[in-house]
């Protein structure tokens, strides 16, 4: 897989620790955001300067503005970036919302190196 430029937000600092150590071991390019509006910041300023991230990874509970609140202004703003929704709820609902609202993949914490690579691959026919 080729490199990609990819945002994790999620509002725990050792999962978005842990996530971009991993990501940028891989070669990728890895920003970090702790909120959903870091997150919607990020994402304007990325696109403003033509630098659009590749891929999402998204947690999707998250204090103020939610990770179902960031997808919904993507889904709007940015739809053509991959979005791989992150929960620790395990069930059908939250990931049958957060595919309804635009993302391409639902992980369930924790979720392995594996399982991250196979969402990243999903998404990188996308993000191509």
């Amino acid at each position: 897989m080729t490199r990609k430029h990819i945002l994790v937000v999620d509002d725990d600092a050792a999962l978005r620790s842990v996530l971009t150590m991993r990501l940028e071991y891989s070669g990728h390019t890895v920003e970090a955001a702790e909120t959903g509006l870091d997150a919607l910041n990020r994402l304007a300023y990325a696109d403003s300067v033509h630098a659009d991230y590749d891929v999402v990874l998204l947690d999707y509970m998250m204090p103020g503005i939610t990770g179902l609140m960031v997808l919904n202004h993507m889904h709007l703003r940015y739809p053509d970036v991959p979005v791989v929704m992150m929960t620790g709820h395990a069930g059908g609902q939250i990931a049958d919302q957060a595919l309804a609202g635009g993302a391409r993949v639902c992980l369930t914490k924790p979720f392995d190196s594996v399982e991250l690579e196979q969402a990243l691959r999903c998404c990188a026919g996308i993000a191509a």
